[in-house]
């Protein structure tokens, strides 16, 4: 370089301009591949699709459990995490906008499960895996399914009902969504144990109700309606999950009945763990959600690292085929065993302490 074409000062300002272009260029080359020449890899995505907003447990305890889980099983991972608000069409345009960004994985808690079959079809012909979560997605190449016995919930809260009701007890049914294929199985576990009851005479049905998107209004005002066309005469209620029952204690409360006629429910929330303390619900049926999201990130992960999932231990027919899957148990919790909420930790996980879930209550049970 001849270096007296260079004395004039924007000469000396072209060359560090161009100097500093090429140095940004390599920065960028170099900001691509790491240490050992290997293209760096860019942060693998897995979409985490919630149904709906009304249940606590959704985006209080699924899914931050979810997401801390698998960012320990997979570093650096993207999880985005979006909820459908009880909307079906929503759902699947939120999985397609998943699809598109380049998820790898769709964990999918369906609002609508033949919807949901739409999305599993699309991510399979795009190479991505579906792992149904807590709903199980029917007539769909389903990849995996992580949930519990939702058919022995429902015959922990009929038999719950059939033991503390007498013979000839007038019993109402409120059902979850008619689109949750849960809801479905709950109710044929409840069905499985109070049918018989019905033949016999031993118990009457007055009512069955079917609630869309579990909505706790829409149970108190189906409760409503069912008290006042049978004039308040109702023994017992068997309520598919804790949020409605909460409505159907609403309901009773405003004929004075609470208490009186005890409902059932799942998923050991807040509200029905106060219930049961107050003896306006019977029982609720504890699912460990602490358990579920860390099985279905377990799953992601392998996938994400293709490998086959270690804790596999059933196999549920989606109607199309036999979906590998993890399923976990379901325990009743009543005043007789609501110390083992305390035991295992999960008053305190869920709700910070004793102390807050008691507050203002009657001092029994774990409030003593």
């Amino acid at each position: 370089m001849d270096i007296s074409r260079l004395r004039h000062p924007r000469r000396w300002v072209a060359l560090v301009l161009t100097m500093i272009a090429a140095l940004t260029v390599a920065l960028v080359v170099a900001g691509t591949t790491s240490a050992n020449g290997k293209k760096a890899k860019a942060a693998q995505r897995v979409a985490f699709l919630l149904p709906e907003n009304v249940t606590p447990r959704w985006e209080g305890s699924d899914a931050p459990v979810f997401k801390k889980a698998l960012a320990k099983l997979v570093p650096g991972v993207q999880v985005d995490v979006v909820n459908a608000l009880n909307d079906p069409a929503k759902q699947q345009q939120q999985a397609e906008a998943e699809l598109t960004k380049g998820a790898k994985v769709l964990v999918i808690a369906a609002v609508d499960a033949k919807a949901a079959a739409v999305i599993v079809k699309k991510a399979a012909a795009q190479g991505v895996k579906v792992i149904a979560y807590d709903r199980l997605i029917k007539s769909s190449p389903l990849a995996y399914y992580v949930s519990f016995d939702s058919v022995v919930v429902g015959q922990a809260e009929a038999q719950w009902v059939a033991r503390h009701t007498k013979k000839g007890a007038r019993l109402v049914i409120i059902n979850g969504s008619p689109t949750d294929d849960n809801a479905h199985l709950v109710n044929k576990g409840i069905h499985k144990v109070l049918n018989p009851l019905f033949k016999s005479k031993a118990r009457v049905k007055v009512a069955e109700q079917w609630t869309p998107g579990w909505d706790p209004t829409k149970a108190q005002a189906e409760m409503e309606q069912i008290l006042t066309k049978l004039n308040n005469k109702v023994d017992g209620v068997v309520s598919a999950n804790d949020g409605m029952a909460g409505g159907i204690i609403a309901a009773l409360q405003g004929q004075t009945l609470e208490g009186k006629v005890k409902t059932t429910g799942q998923d050991a929330s807040l509200e029905g763990i106060q219930n049961v303390i107050q003896g306006f619900q019977g029982v609720t049926v504890f699912k460990d959600f602490r358990l579920q999201a860390p099985a279905a990130a377990t799953i992601a992960a392998a996938v994400l690292k293709g490998t086959t999932p270690a804790n596999i231990n059933a196999h549920v027919n989606n109607g199309s085929l036999s979906v590998p899957s993890v399923m976990l148990k379901v325990v009743p919790v009543s005043l007789a065993n609501m110390k083992s909420l305390v035991t295992n930790k999960w008053i305190k996980s869920q709700y910070g302490s004793v102390a807050k879930v008691c507050k203002d209550l009657p001092k029994k049970s774990i409030c003593k």
